[in-house]
């Protein structure tokens, strides 16, 4: 029986494999938000503080003493990583918006896009680099 497909030489496989390569290497990995992530001082230990962004879009800050310090709602249309607290800190509503970065699969850092929030603003990219996924045992 005759093979009708043509036989591929070393250049053809080559220059194959280099745009297969090319296309996957622009392609971001997709990491998940979902889960506990602790804010970690700029030497990268933890200071105590964790944000715990859950499945139902919903978040909670958990202080070093074990109190609950802020919670809320998050939405995240990558790269913008919008956020609102229940408490009314920042006006009834009022979302604030961020550009998340991942930096790997367990880091995250925050870029201000707009949010009026003094408050908050501080809290999300005045003090804090970033939020390190916190290792599960």
């Amino acid at each position: 029986m005759k093979n009708n497909f043509p036989r591929l030489d070393r250049k053809s496989c080559f220059l194959f494999l280099f745009i297969f390569a090319a296309i996957f290497a622009f392609v971001r990995p997709n990491y998940s938000l979902v889960g506990k992530w602790t804010v970690y001082n700029s030497d990268g230990s933890s200071i105590g503080e964790y944000v715990d962004l859950k499945t139902d879009l919903t978040y909670t800050v958990t202080l070093p003493d074990g109190s609950i310090g802020e919670n809320g709602n998050y939405l995240f249309k990558d790269p913008v990583f919008s956020i609102k607290n229940i408490k009314d800190v920042c006006g009834k509503g009022y979302w604030g918006k961020y550009k998340l970065t991942f930096v790997g699969a367990d880091s995250i850092n925050f870029t201000l896009i707009e949010d009026s929030c003094s408050s908050r603003r501080m809290d999300i990219v005045g003090f804090n680099p970033g939020l390190r996924r916190v290792k599960s045992k």
